[in-house]
């Protein structure tokens, strides 16, 4: 049964022909229809209802709002979503206007208003509303005197409305009544509802012969437009084949296909020959389809396409009535045609669902046992007409039950390609043909199917499952490069499932970790960890672990350069080991520790090794391992005092007492702590040999009472002469009392060392400088003979003094007391000679007597000048060449800060002795050198602490050291240029 919105397709646009006179101004835009409202409904709401210019305004506003009603129905109808553009809004605000207008104005006079109004009813779905609107305009006709052109157009009106809700009789009695009015408008559209009428009433003769009376007279189906009445050849083409449909509707004979010939206009013969040929064909009445398609067919006007058409069709038709040879033969020729000629598109959709039906049926027939040959004609088809999905669809299924998975996949690749399907139909094919290709396990197959997919799908859920199924073929074939970076943008694809997206997260990694890809993997992981808040712990363990890997891998290869080991220092961000296990705190603290140790990063390393000191759980070896480590640390930065208490912090169970207590005794020494706790601790724990002496003489000098304490290890340094000797020469050093360790001197062990001569020699060099002192204060008195013999006697005496300490100072073998006493003798017996030289000749002595006397005094002399020649000759020869002269000027520059003032004061008793010569110039020059400041060794060992391996400072330091410094310092020093000249690292 047709419904009014099957007959009136033209209702929307005729809304306005039944409701309004004719008027034909252009449209206005959108945007100009929304500003015209506006100002409308601005300027009303100022205009005062008594104004003359009101209810017209008001009538046009009303129109404007029912007109931008349609406009935005229209739309929506295109959007498929209704009241989204506001269409019903503006419908109701028309209603409103229009309902209040009828109560303002004659009717007569604003007709127009009434059939607007009903046709805003109808559009907002009020059809009752609507028909009681036309109904009360016709029984009001007469008692209110309502124009007949009104009444008309509402009989009209209504017959279309009762038509709508299915009450034929009664819109039959509205049609012709409005027929008989000689001026009726579209009168043919009247006539061919009442046919409508009789159809939906089983009037079927009524109907044909109520079309066939309107199709006589073309003339009179004819529309108003702008240039007046005109033809209405599409409504006409409409009637033709509603009666070609009226006609199935009983047995189609001769007759009425001869009928319907003969009311076809010749323009339109063939065509609509054709359709009536269809509809036969389509009830099942294929005797006439096929008298019908031979009539087609003798058409000259056919085109290629339409023969092609009609072989088609004509082919189903044979095939329908059993005649199967004759069809299979009719089809393939027009297949074949089809192919090589092609189709218009008009002509396309007829060609394509005549083939459709036949292969529909040859399908049908071969159900249960699909062939070779079923497949072909699908083939064949689908190369015809690829826009059918439905027809691709089965070719497909029948490629798949015949396992042909490749033709599948091309059946359902033309659906999937075509922009003549709708999106939906383009996806199902898409997800078709990967399951298809799936299922014929070809890496191949799946890769181009999952490629084209994505090429064509939206992106959806299941792009993103075929994404990650792309992804996981690659992985599959260990393509794990493509496979990491496929899968990594899934997981980071907000689009996608959870499942997936974490699954995707985890084969990224698992790839890169294939790839060996540390750095990538590690940056990666961090980002899944905030990317998925709920797997940050699971994915911060991945990346710290492959950090950890990657720093290992770097620290350990010997090929890595100092900036590959500085990037992989700057990695370990503490920040990342914020929620790490304790554990991993430990792996990520020790490796920063290597780092920063291979790099000379002092901070970070003692930051990493204190850090990792303090993570709950640290092992006692991993802890004594830190712990040894900072103490190296420090003492490679001669920073001994940190590296004391470090030590202290060590279990050190892996070395005996005994050792612990000597390595904390020698760091608190070096650090200027006292260390003798340790030095007797480790002595009473029986360490022996060379370092207990060393120990034993570090008790001695810095005891409080190191006379006391000489005498106490003397017994055991006596073991090793020479050290003992040292001990000896420092304490003397230190206190000057050489009697308070005369016990020590007296030791057989220093018979053949040093320190007894050079304790004695001090002695000495006191003695000759009081005799000096006592010589030369004394004088000759020439007042009286008496007294002249007595000092001259008196200067015998002290000569012979001073020669016994020149005998003496031989004994001693020490330049210096030698020097002094050659010194004393020359310059004494030089001035004995002066003085007797200068005495006054006695009075009343003749000239002959007094030659006497001065031969005399100068035969006295000549001793005396004769002794200080000598003296004089043996200290030049000092002066001039003296290997024990040079020992003593050696002595001083490499002296220990504790004998150095005793050996400047020798040297400055030295310097006092005249005369020239080259050890006399390497005197003045090792009196000149300026010694050593405090400020020297802090500077050289702030040089050694900034660059513990540079040789060359160790050097520098090992001579301030030895100097003026610690003791123990320059065996210390002596061990790391040792240590480092085998090529080993600190």
């Amino acid at each position: 049964m047709k419904t009014l919105n099957d007959i009136l397709v033209l209702g929307a646009f005729l809304g306005g022909i039944l409701s309004t006179p004719p008027a034909f101004a252009e449209k206005m835009a959108a945007g100009t229809q929304d500003l015209v409202i506006k100002k409308m409904e601005r300027v009303l709401s100022a205009l005062d209802k008594s104004d003359p210019a009101w209810l017209a305004s008001q009538q046009r506003l009303a129109d404007l709002l029912s007109e931008r009603a349609r406009t935005r129905f229209m739309l929506e109808v295109e959007a498929n979503c209704e009241g989204c553009k506001g269409s019903k809004d503006d419908r109701q605000k028309a209603i409103r206007i229009y309902e209040m207008l009828l109560q303002e104005v004659k009717l007569n006079e604003h007709g127009p208003i009434l059939f607007q109004l009903a046709h805003l009813y109808e559009m907002a779905g009020q059809v009752d509303k609507a028909i009681a609107l036309y109904e009360n305009i016709i029984k009001d006709a007469k008692k209110k005197n309502i124009n007949q052109d009104i009444v008309v157009r509402s009989h009209v009106g209504l017959g279309d409305l009762l038509f709508q809700k299915g009450r034929f009789v009664e819109a039959k009695q509205n049609y012709q009544i409005a027929l008989k009015d000689k001026n009726l408008e579209n009168r043919y559209l009247t006539i061919y509802n009442v046919a409508w009428c009789d159809f939906n009433t089983d009037n079927l003769k009524s109907a044909i012969a109520t079309l066939e009376d309107l199709l006589k007279d073309p003339s009179a189906i004819t529309r108003q437009t702008e240039e007046g009445s005109k033809y209405d050849a599409p409504f006409h083409t409409d009637v033709l084949r509603d009666l070609a449909m009226f006609y199935t509707k009983q047995d189609v004979t001769s007759r009425e296909i001869a009928k319907f010939e003969s009311l076809t206009p010749e323009e339109k013969r063939k065509d609509l020959l054709l359709h009536f040929a269809k509809e036969t064909d389509r009830i099942g009445q294929k005797k006439a389809a096929q008298e019908i398609m031979s009539r087609y067919l003798a058409h000259s006007a056919l085109s290629k396409e339409e023969r092609i058409e009609a072989s088609i069709q004509l082919a189903q038709i044979n095939y329908d009535r059993g005649q199967t040879t004759e069809s299979v033969a009719e089809f393939s020729k027009a297949a074949l045609a089809l192919q090589k000629s092609g189709c218009s598109s008009d002509k396309c959709e007829e060609l394509q669902k005549s083939m459709k039906r036949y292969v529909t049926e040859l399908h049908r027939s071969k159900k249960l046992k699909p062939d070779q040959d079923l497949m072909n004609a699908y083939i064949t088809y689908n190369r015809t007409f690829p826009s059918d999905m439905e027809m691709t669809q089965r070719g497909a299924s029948v490629a798949m039950e015949l396992n042909n998975f490749p033709i599948a996949v091309a059946l359902y690749r033309t659906v999937s390609e075509s922009r003549q399907f709708s999106q939906k139909e383009r996806n199902e094919a898409l997800l078709n043909e990967v399951s298809a290709a799936e299922k014929s396990k070809n890496p191949q197959l799946q890769r181009e199917a999952y490629l084209h997919y994505l090429k064509y799908a939206p992106r959806d859920a299941k792009s993103f499952e075929v994404k990650y199924q792309l992804a996981y073929l690659s992985y599959t074939q260990k393509k794990f490069a493509d496979a990491a970076e496929s899968f990594e943008d899934l997981a980071k694809d907000k689009s996608g499932t959870a499942d997936l997206r974490k699954k995707s997260a985890d084969l990224s990694l698992d790839a890169l970790a294939q790839l060996k890809n540390e750095k990538v993997l590690e940056d990666l992981a961090w980002d899944y960890s905030e990317i998925f808040p709920s797997n940050r712990v699971e994915f911060e363990g991945i990346a710290r672990k492959s950090l950890m890997n990657r720093v290992a891998r770097v620290a350990n290869d010997p090929k890595s350069s100092s900036s590959d080991l500085k990037k992989a220092l700057n990695s370990l961000d503490t920040d990342k080991v914020k929620n790490a296990s304790n554990q991993e705190k430990i792996l990520f603290f020790n490796n920063q520790a290597v780092l920063a140790k291979k790099l000379d990063e002092e901070k970070t390393y003692v930051s990493a090794l204190s850090s990792l000191m303090a993570v709950p759980g640290l092992t006692a070896a991993q802890r004594e391992s830190a712990l040894e480590q900072l103490t190296g640390y420090y003492e490679k930065k001669l920073d001994f005092r940190n590296a004391y208490a470090t030590a202290l912090r060590m279990e050190q169970s892996k070395i005996s007492e005994k050792e612990k207590e000597f390595r904390l005794g020698t760091l608190a020494d070096l650090a200027g702590l006292n260390a003798s706790k340790h030095y007797r601790q480790s002595l009473d724990a029986g360490l022996r040999g060379e370092r207990s002496l060393i120990i034993r003489s570090r008790l001695v000098l810095t005891s409080e009472n190191p006379v006391k304490e000489l005498k106490a290890q003397a017994p055991e340094l006596k073991q090793r002469p020479a050290l003992l000797n040292e001990t000896a020469l420092l304490v003397y050093a230190k206190t000057e009392n050489a009697s308070a360790i005369k016990s020590v001197l007296e030791m057989k062990e220093l018979r053949k060392q040093s320190a007894p001569v050079f304790v004695k020699k001090q002695d000495f060099y006191e003695k000759v400088l009081q005799a000096k002192a006592s010589i030369s204060s004394h004088q000759l008195n020439s007042s009286k003979d008496r007294l002249l013999q007595k000092t001259i006697a008196e200067r015998v005496s002290l000569l012979k003094k001073a020669d016994k300490l020149l005998a003496e100072s031989l004994t001693l073998k020490d330049v210096t007391a030698q020097m002094m006493s050659l010194n004393l003798v020359s310059s004494e017996n030089e001035r004995m000679v002066r003085d007797l030289a200068g005495l006054p000749l006695p009075a009343n002595l003749t000239p002959q007597e007094q030659n006497q006397y001065i031969s005399l005094l100068k035969a006295q002399s000549k001793p005396f000048l004769y002794k200080a020649r000598v003296a004089q000759q043996k200290q030049q020869e000092i002066w001039n060449k003296s290997s024990a002269l040079a020992q003593t000027i050696k002595d001083y520059r490499t002296a220990r800060a504790e004998l150095r003032p005793l050996l400047a004061r020798e040297l400055t008793l030295l310097n006092q002795i005249p005369g020239k010569g080259a050890m006399k110039s390497a005197l003045e020059d090792a009196m000149d050198e300026r010694p050593f400041s405090s400020r020297d060794l802090v500077s050289a060992r702030q040089s050694v602490a900034d660059d513990p391996a540079n040789i060359r400072e160790i050097e520098n330091l090992k001579l301030i050291e030895t100097k003026i410094g610690h003791p123990l310092m320059p065996s210390y020093l002596e061990a790391r240029i040792s240590h480092l000249q085998k090529g080993k690292s600190l």
